[in-house]
């Protein structure tokens, strides 16, 4: 499998016209960094009316678009030298996989089938998940692991991968874990669950990025030209019965009561190493197994 490869200068692009379709709670985080710098002329899209205020109010150039739709692709693409596709289905909702085929598929699809349309579109950067790799008994994993999707959600997102691949230009596909940070910190969303039972002991493995870590790793890509894939993680993966305990801890909280057995955690239980990450010059990701396991 393919490693990655660097196709374009390893310096900080300049003025470079860029799309960033789909552009939710990673997307904006993205647009603003480079917003701030001054450096990049930007687009983004979304696919909800009350984003897309949201977007114009931040002074982004900011479009419905829904990735079906492949005339407005090709509008918001038209000048684009760099695509970043940083789709998410129904927001923080969760949704099938008829509604992730929607989005991610639908999306690939109508970009594929604008290519020979977009002379000036040199690079294409997708941000997939490390769900894309299944249950590896909690054994580590990298980017040569062979994908095995667990759920269908996780089928379709492996399936955008494959089109993508199809793509005359240079594809960067990041595979993300977990995210977290503002306004999705671990602290608040794991302390509904002090004092609960569980079933199995917490050994299971789980894999976490930050989302200003993120944010670091696309602009990392642009700006080395990346072509391959690579596995956006903090590389300390976390066990639940960890992440738990050092929540529990810094909150005073009682503790979560593990009942025995097997776990039945809906993630699978693998380890993933994040050596691809630094090896192209991304900063090392914060820990999502610090002291207090906030962001």
């Amino acid at each position: 499998m393919d490693r990655g490869s660097l196709v374009g200068s390893p310096q900080r692009q300049s003025g470079v016209r860029i799309s960033i379709i789909g552009c939710g709670w990673l997307g904006t985080a993205l647009a603003g960094v480079w917003q701030a710098r001054g450096q990049h002329e930007l687009l983004v899209t979304t696919t909800r009316p009350e984003r897309l205020a949201e977007l114009q109010a931040l002074g982004l150039q900011a479009r419905l678009l829904r990735g079906g739709d492949t005339a407005a692709m090709a509008d918001a693409l038209a000048e684009a030298e760099v695509v970043v596709l940083t789709l998410a289905p129904g927001g923080d909702r969760q949704v099938d996989a008829d509604a992730y085929a929607s989005t991610y598929l639908s999306t690939c699809r109508s970009l594929l089938e604008l290519l020979p349309q977009l002379p000036l579109l040199r690079q294409i950067i997708y941000t997939s998940s490390c769900g894309v790799y299944g249950d590896a008994g909690g054994d580590w994993i990298d980017e040569s692991t062979p994908p095995q999707p667990r759920d269908d959600r996780a089928a379709v997102l492996l399936q955008a991968e494959a089109l993508l691949g199809q793509a005359a230009q240079p594809v960067a596909l990041l595979r993300l874990g977990a995210l977290h940070g503002p306004g999705r910190e671990l602290a608040p969303r794991l302390a509904r669950l002090a004092g609960s039972r569980r079933p199995g002991d917490g050994s299971t493995w789980s894999n976490w990025i930050h989302r200003d870590d993120a944010v670091a790793a696309i602009d990392r890509v642009l700006e080395s030209g990346f072509s391959g894939t690579l596995n956006v993680v903090d590389g300390q993966p976390v066990t639940l019965r960890q992440l738990m305990d050092r929540v529990c801890s810094s909150q005073g909280l009682e503790p979560m009561q593990w009942t025995g057995g097997s776990d039945h955690a809906p993630a699978a239980n693998r380890r993933i190493r994040n050596t691809g990450l630094l090896a192209l010059g991304v900063p090392k990701p914060r820990n999502v197994a610090g002291p207090t396991a906030q962001a």
